[in-house]
This record gives structure tokens, sequence and C-alpha cells, in this order.
């Protein structure tokens, strides 16, 4: 009997073996599995940390794309209002190194889009701004034009209404409009230590200089007389006057006056001057210089530069 139990005991070993086996291959399935979770733990998150990449690069390309565009724009806005032109330089300026930042990634892209935003608020207005100029502009080209066409019309009518003013300068010398005994007119240059000038150049004159004596009249009312000038340039229009409001009524019509003044007129013989102040480069030719008062016109006379 004990013969018989010895070869029966390699065989009691072997499922023991089976064993050891298969817990080894649920290890190496086991661990499959965990490497297999992980990787695709792994791709997961390399797609996620992609996909931010490419969203942070997107954000940074809509923001380099709006800066350059305002900078584009800028470039095509253009008004005469010096003012306006200083603050948007600076906001270029500001642009330009908004810009500089992102390109560089030394920017919060979050606070660059806030900014850009704001920056482009800022234009648009620019933008809405100069609109409304141009269009003012626009209406006082037309303005400008159809006083042109007026003044062109006043000096087709000139010959009618010089022989009508004289009729009514006879029919009224005797009654209470003023007259002038002597009239010259001309233009000056200040020197820096203010004595005045004469020139005949039309590069040097800065000043247009108008002086008379008003005859003796005892029929007029004494007092204070308002006395306008009228300089006629010799491309037919009224030199403006500094006032914004110079227009006035002469000879039954409307116009423009270049200068005026009062005078206290006792119906003695008084001198007077009146000036005109010039705001630009004057033109060559002949001037017409009138005087008017009470609508009538008191005296002419004419200068020339070259």
């Amino acid at each position: 009997m004990e013969q018989n139990q010895g070869p029966l005991a390699p065989e009691n070993r072997k499922p023991r073996s089976n064993t050891a086996l298969l817990a080894l291959v649920v290890l190496l399935l086991i661990s499959n599995i965990v490497m297999l979770y992980l990787l695709m733990q792994s791709r997961r998150q390399e797609e996620s940390t992609q996909q931010k990449v490419e969203q942070v690069s997107n954000e940074k390309d809509n923001v380099t794309h709006m800066l350059e565009d305002m900078l584009a724009q800028y470039d095509t806005l253009d008004t005469e209002n010096e003012q306006l032109r200083t603050e948007m330089e600076a906001q270029k300026e500001q642009i330009t190194q908004l810009l500089d930042k992102v390109k560089r990634g030394q920017y919060s892209l979050a606070k660059a889009q806030k900014e850009a935003a704001t920056l482009r608020k800022i234009m648009k207005g620019y933008v809405a701004t100069i609109d409304s100029l141009n269009q003012a502009n626009m209406q006082l080209t037309a303005d400008k034009m159809d006083l042109t066409q007026q003044l062109g019309e006043v000096k087709g009518q000139k010959e009618a209404l010089e022989d009508q003013a004289q009729k009514q300068q006879e029919l009224i010398s005797k009654g209470a409009v003023l007259y002038t005994t002597a009239i010259t007119a001309g233009a000056v240059f200040l020197r820096n230590n203010g004595k005045q000038v004469d020139t005949q150049r039309a590069n040097k004159a800065e000043m247009v200089k108008c002086c008379f004596t008003l005859g003796e009249n005892r029929v007029t009312k004494s007092g204070d007389k308002t006395l306008y000038l009228r300089i006629i340039s010799p491309d037919g229009q009224v030199l403006p006057a500094s006032e914004p409001n110079n227009r006035f009524q002469f000879e039954g019509v409307e116009g423009e006056y270049s200068a005026k003044r009062e005078v206290n007129y006792q119906n003695v013989p008084v001198d007077a001057c009146i000036f005109w102040t010039a705001n630009d480069k004057m033109r060559t030719g002949q001037y017409i210089v009138e005087i008017y008062e009470a609508g009538a016109k008191v005296a002419r006379t004419t200068f020339d530069l070259k």
C-alpha cells in the first residue's frame, strides 16, 4: 500500500501549476487593460492640450487681425482738424504697442481682447465724427458755391447797380446822407516796433487801411454813426469780416461787409480810418474799397497789389 502512494505525489502538484499560470495570465490581462486605459487617457489629454493650443492660437490671430485692421482703417481717416489728428495718432500708438505685445506673447489674450474692443469702439467714434465733419464741409462748400454764384450775379449787374446808386446819390446828396471830402486806401504791414508801412506787394500785405474825411452836413442828425467797409478782391469776392454775422443792408440789397466802426459825428468834418486784417495771403490785382453809412454809399476808391 505504501509503495502505490509514492508515484501519485507529482500528480497532486499539477493543479497548483495550472493555477499559477492562470493567475499570471490574469495579471497580464489586467496590466494590458491598465496600459490601454492610461494610453487612452494620455491621448485624450494630448488632444485636449492640442485643442487649447489651437484655441489660443486662433484667439491670438483674431486679436492680431483686429488690431492690424484698426491700424489700416486709421490710415484711411483724414481730417484737417489738428486736435483729432493728434488724438488719432495717440490711439494708433496704443494699438501698435498692444499689437507688439500680443505678437511676442507677452500679454494676456483676455486683456488684449478687452483693450482691442475698447480701442475699436473709440475708432468708430472718430469715424462718425470725421464723417459728420465731412458732411458739414460739403454743406459749407455748397453754401460757398451759392454765395459765389450770387456774387457773380451781383457783379453781372454791377453797371446797372452803379448807375442806380449814382442816381440815388444825386437825389439825396442835398439831404442827410454823409459824404467824404477825401479817401485813401491801400495795404500795409507792421514792423516789429508796431509801425505801419504802406506796401503795394501782395506777399507783404497784412492789413488794408482806409482813411477818409467825412464832410460837413448840417442836415443829418448828429451822434454815433456806423460806417461799413467793403473790400472787393480782384476775383469779385468781398473780403470777409472777423465777425461771424457780417451782413448788412445797403442800396436795397443785402451783402457782406469787411469791417465796421462807430464814428461820433457832430455835423462838422471828422477824420476816421477803418482797418481790415488779412487771414491769408492776398491776391495780386485791383481791389475796390467802398464805405457805407445808413444803407448808402459814402465813398469809393481802389488800390492795386502786385
